[in-house]
């Protein structure tokens, strides 16, 4: 970069990286009428609330470098001063700013434009509502969150948190828990390394999905619902908003869309959470950031290389013997500004977090339990028992196999409501017809699942082959009643 597109590659650092200080070295260009060097170091500067370094003699450092040392070049940096800021550029860059991150500044910002900090704070919501033009129609307005006066216990957030996921859905054991510590992880997303997807799946209609959605709409930090969505939407939303995204209904549209699974599977790992388009007549190539906290909700499995990048949250129907409440309202302004509160008092914390992955979980659910296993430890309490319990609950190798077995089951069952008795032979044949299950391509060979394989999943449920009368004499194949069984002893939901 040079003295002309300094400005905005200032602009670019500090969009990435919003909280660090910036000294711009600048070329000492006082043989050139106007100083470009200094004049537009200091432009750079005020856009960006960073620094100026000047050299002490006509051209750059390196010249400083050659003619007195680095001792003067170090001198020079260390007496860098922050020039008088322009109000109107340094209200437009933190109206641009995060709420939370806005909210760290805030306090420096209007001491430095000697104003009051409501004062500034008036400016901010004028210059935010001047955005949001007409030419913009349809952009989100997200709240902005203030924070709350004193400091939060952690564990008593997060045990809220748990007891309104309890008063309002019907869900597997230990998913309340990850649910409570996913809710809280996206107000703290820029203090993790790794974003797993909560993965919301049933195995059918009407199991709750969309009431845990709207909970988590009312919860999670800069909430962007959508029940369809492109690539292009997706990585064009997180690199202007950052919000969470929760895409529901995800079974019409996703397994059918391998761009969209890309770029969904790219946001996972900070450090590789990049899409590269072309943009504009001469098509440019650009940069467009996927890091985000993503929920996925909807009927079935979820492609393997999400599920793989996920919190697998199961519901289900509830019995008519359970009860929860209904959603009404947004009762939860409060908690939000708790959570607001604890991602800011324990954001360095978490930067720094190395938390213990527990034994039987793989490398990969190490990952994506690694953020939420840190703001657990930072809580206290029994929240780091918990949270450990509930990782090898939902994602521990046990809890793989036993899913498996648990959605054979359900889709045995789906194939007997109508017919009452398959043989074996037909139960996998239409078990290998079920396109959006694991059955088609089962196992290391990638071939259908086998009669032999169901033996050997549904041994621990005691469902063993039976003889069936055929055409043809006697078959080999499972009856209905044999799951209806199950259900009444209360083995299968």
């Amino acid at each position: 970069f040079s003295a002309g597109n300094l400005r905005p590659v200032a602009d670019a650092i500090r969009n990435k990286l919003p909280d660090v200080q910036i000294i711009i070295a600048a070329d000492n260009d006082s043989e050139t009428d106007g100083n470009p060097g200094i004049t537009k170091a200091t432009e750079a500067a005020q856009a960006v609330g960073g620094a100026v370094a000047i050299p002490g003699i006509h051209g750059d450092f390196n010249d400083v470098h050659q003619a007195e040392g680095l001792e003067a070049v170090a001198a020079a940096i260390k007496a860098a001063t922050r020039p008088a800021l322009d109000l109107k550029t340094e209200v437009a860059r933190l109206a641009a700013l995060d709420p939370l991150e806005y909210d760290r500044q805030r306090a420096e910002a209007a001491n430095a434009l000697n104003v009051r900090s409501s004062t500034l704070d008036a400016e901010i919501k004028k210059q935010r509502l001047r955005s949001d033009t007409p030419s913009n129609a349809g952009a989100m307005d997200f709240e902005d969150v203030e924070l709350w006066p004193d400091p939060v216990d952690g564990a008593e957030l997060l045990d809220e948190i748990e007891a309104e996921v309890n008063r309002h859905c019907i869900t597997a054991d230990r998913v309340p828990t990850a649910v409570a510590l996913w809710v809280l992880f996206t107000w703290q997303i820029d203090a993790a390394r790794t974003a797993a997807i909560l993965a919301i799946t049933s195995p059918e209609k009407r199991c709750g999905k969309t009431t845990l959605l709207a909970l988590l709409t009312r919860l999670v930090r800069k909430p962007l619902p959508a029940s369809n969505i492109s690539p292009a939407a997706v990585f064009r939303a997180i690199e202007k908003w950052t919000p969470t995204l929760l895409i529901d209904e995800a079974d019409t549209f996703l397994k059918q869309n391998d761009e969209l699974r890309g770029v969904l599977n790219s946001g996972h790992t900070r450090s590789s959470a990049y899409v590269v388009r072309t943009v504009g007549d001469d098509h440019e190539p650009r940069q467009f950031s996927t890091w985000g906290a993503k929920v996925i909700a909807m009927i079935g499995k979820l492609p393997d290389t999400l599920a793989d990048r996920a919190l697998p949250v199961a519901m289900r129907r509830k019995l008519t013997s359970e009860k929860v409440e209904r959603l009404r309202g947004d009762p939860f302004v409060g908690l939000r500004q708790r959570m607001a509160r604890f991602a800011v008092d324990n954001v360095d914390q978490l930067k720094q977090a190395q938390p213990q992955i527990p034994d039987g979980i793989n490398d990969r659910a190490g990952d994506n339990w690694e953020p939420l296993l840190a703001i657990a430890d930072a809580a206290g309490s029994d929240w780091p028992e918990k949270a450990r319990a509930a990782a090898i609950a939902l994602s521990g190798e046990v809890a793989e196999a036993d899913s498996i077995k648990t959605m054979l089951l359900a889709d045995m069952r789906r194939l007997l409501v109508d017919d009452k008795c398959l043989s074996s032979t037909d139960l996998t044949a239409k078990l290998g017809d079920m396109e959006d299950r694991p059955w088609p391509e089962f196992g290391k060979s990638g071939k259908p699942i086998t009669p032999a394989r169901v033996a050997r999943l549904l041994t621990d449920f005691q469902i063993r082959p039976e003889k069936l009368p055929s055409e043809s004499g006697y078959s080999r194949g499972t009856k209905s009643s044999s799951i209806e069984i199950l259900i009444k002893v209360g083995q299968l939901k």
